[in-house]
């Protein structure tokens, strides 16, 4: 009878190693060996004393999670070598971790950019502990999951609000939460964490797009009356007409110093010459004489135009309370400013390319935004005189019945 052949172990490339802490804890982490190249993972794991109570339970638990991290790590191995176990560790992080270096990623970013992504990831936490989906990987990040967040956008609570507490966020809100969370997983994809952006495989239908409806700005009858109010800040007054005709972001206000106003070849007309805070792409906006009769007196090169309040709370406190005074039933804030500059260009005949290059827009699509504004403006003024005559037709038909 012939010997039994011994049978053939397959090394495994990736083997579950313990390290052993103080106080009795056993911390796991993972010991990868692929073709001479030997990696290690910290898997933040550990198993707890057998002194401690239902601790054979526990440390099973533990173990049972690092085996199924060992069995995703094989198979990404196997799919895409060991030289891309870099982009398979951070593929295999949660996506919740990826959101906070996202967040942290403040290289050339300016602060609102940032708060944005604080505010993504926060929301995101809400989403992740109300669906029990808290450790998440960004390789399992899929298009059911982004329909689940924007489904819950849809009804997410407004943290911010406290006079009412069931109060939900915009649609605008949510919508920038999306542009976020598409954004980071862009970038997800160009470090070759992920393949593809699940986002894109969602049907227009089921994401969020901002509504024109909510622009608010102000008419040009509007914009005349508040100019004739005063102010609790007249700075904030001066720098808030300015913006209207000169379509400036209040980030670019508040950086605008006197050496970024030139005057042209002509020797007249003055311009601004600014690199816009959000695009971080120049722009060129000459002055009317409504925008110079509202700059400030002129100073040293250097100095700011405008002397605002630091807070942009502050700023829009006292735009409130001018509006209010003005008796003009509209919420605004200083960002209207640029929506009113927008829409007084092409309702005085401006086309949508001049207008589009005043504001710094890449895109004509996005001033076309405006326009449908206007357009929608047009119809509602022309429906009024259906109204009137209707009601001197109906006021006709009641004289001739009696």
């Amino acid at each position: 009878m012939g010997r039994k052949k011994k049978e053939l172990k397959v090394k495994e490339p990736v083997r579950i190693r313990e390290r052993e802490l103080k106080g009795g804890s056993i911390s796991l982490y993972l010991d990868i060996y692929m073709k001479g190249v030997r990696k290690y993972e910290s898997l933040g794991l550990f198993l707890v004393p057998s002194s401690q109570p239902d601790a054979k339970n526990i440390n099973a638990r533990t173990r049972s999670v690092a085996e199924k991290i060992k069995s995703d790590r094989i198979l990404a191995l196997q799919q895409r070598g060991i030289k891309e176990w870099d982009k398979i560790k951070k593929s295999k992080m949660a996506l919740i971790d990826y959101l906070k270096q996202y967040e942290q990623d403040s290289f050339g970013f300016k602060e609102s950019t940032l708060k944005g992504r604080s505010d993504l990831r926060k929301k995101m936490e809400e989403y992740l502990k109300e669906s029990g989906l808290s450790h998440i990987a960004m390789s399992e990040v899929d298009p059911d999951f982004c329909r689940g967040f924007l489904k819950f956008l849809d009804t997410a609570k407004n943290s911010v609000c406290t006079k009412q507490k069931d109060r939900i966020i915009s649609k605008g809100c949510a919508h920038h939460h999306q542009a976020v969370f598409v954004g980071a997983l862009n970038k997800a994809v160009r470090d070759g964490i992920i393949p593809q952006n699940p986002f894109k495989r969602l049907d227009r239908r089921e994401k969020f797009h901002p509504a024109p409806e909510e622009r608010e700005f102000l008419t040009i009858e509007e914009l005349k009356t508040l100019m004739a109010v005063p102010c609790t800040n007249e700075q904030v007054k001066k720098a808030f007409i300015f913006s209207c005709f000169t379509g400036l972001r209040l980030s670019d206000v508040r950086s605008l110093t006197w050496e970024k106003i030139h005057t042209m070849p002509d020797g007249e007309t003055m311009y601004v010459h600014t690199v816009m805070q959000k695009t971080q792409k120049p722009v060129n906006v000459p002055l009317s004489a409504m925008a110079l009769q509202y700059l400030p007196e002129r100073k040293n090169p250097e100095t700011s135009a405008f002397n605002l309040p630091v807070s942009d709370a502050t700023i829009n406190y006292h735009i409130k309370k001018w509006v209010k005074n003005g008796e003009i039933a509209k919420t605004i804030s200083f960002h209207c400013s640029r929506h009113t500059f927008a829409t007084m260009m092409l309702t005085l005949g401006a086309d949508l390319y001049t207008t589009s290059k005043l504001l710094g827009h890449s895109n004509v699509t996005t001033t076309q935004i405006y326009s449908k504004i206007i357009d929608k403006k047009k119809v509602e003024t022309v429906n009024l005189v259906d109204d009137l005559f209707t009601e001197k037709q109906d006021s006709n038909k009641g004289k001739e019945g009696k």
